[in-house]
């Protein structure tokens, strides 16, 4: 029991960190979470962003839990615990009768041999001439923007337009395919970075398929100039939804 305690005292600093990082990362969640139900237009979104929510607090509960119990472990128990006894050649300190404490043996010092360096005289040498270097810089091409298709793994959201890699500015039409056996509706999204996994935001959304048409449209004055991921999402009538599409463009207002 002790070496628990001991153990919980020495890591608790340790503990405390990690407890605080956990509870800062779930502050970005509430707020991230709370974005997002206040911009979801479908009831199923809301009702996904509450049930986060009661996670969060959950996690919320548990970090006090084990703060509360580190404390009480590495200060209240810590402090219960009898010092053991420090023992001086294997023999107890209260073992060895006053004034005839060990005499320490003194250990013979070891001659230490000198080295004496010798400097050589330093030689004068010749410094060669340097001749005059030409350096012809030649142009080079500004590279263009790589292009590819979007990673869409169910052909039942698509993206055609615009492709992976795109450069964008002004009025934008997005097309595509949002097409489901059980279709409700599809909804385009975005988050900043390449490849973005979450972080989306809702841009529009339709409540008709769409096969090979046009999915919408949006001007990029809306988003900063950058590197941006866009998600189509095409959902069904019990919610559920097949494997987005994203893909990722370059704003250039």
């Amino acid at each position: 029991m002790e070496s628990t305690i001991r153990l919980v005292a020495t890591y608790a600093p340790w503990i405390y960190a990690m407890c605080g990082l956990v509870a800062l990362y779930h502050i970005y969640k509430v707020w991230q979470v709370r974005a997002e139900r206040r911009q979801a237009i479908f009831s199923l979104e809301r009702e996904k962003a509450t049930r986060e929510l009661s996670n969060i607090f959950v996690v919320a509960l548990l970090l006090v839990v084990t703060m509360a119990l580190t404390y009480f472990a590495s200060v209240v128990l810590g402090e219960a615990i009898t010092p053991e006894t420090v023992s001086v050649n294997n023999r107890a300190i209260s073992d060895i009768p006053t004034g005839r404490l060990p005499t320490p043996t003194s250990i013979p010092l070891t001659a230490t041999a000198t080295l004496t360096a010798t400097l050589a005289a330093p030689t004068d040498t010749p410094t060669p001439e340097e001749s005059p270097t030409v350096v012809v810089v030649l142009p080079t091409d500004t590279p263009q923007p790589v292009v590819s298709a979007a990673s869409c793994p169910d052909p039942r959201a698509l993206i055609t337009n615009p492709a992976n890699g795109a450069v964008l500015s002004g009025a934008i039409s997005m097309s595509g395919t949002a097409v489901h056996e059980q279709f409700q509706f599809y909804k385009v999204e975005y988050a900043s970075g390449a490849g973005a996994q979450e972080g989306f935001v809702y841009l529009f959304s339709g409540n008709s398929p769409v096969n090979g048409g046009l999915l919408g449209s949006f001007n990029t004055s809306s988003l900063n100039n950058g590197v941006w991921t866009l998600k189509l999402t095409v959902v069904d009538v019990t919610g559920n939804f097949p494997e987005p599409c994203y893909v990722t463009v370059t704003i250039q207002n």
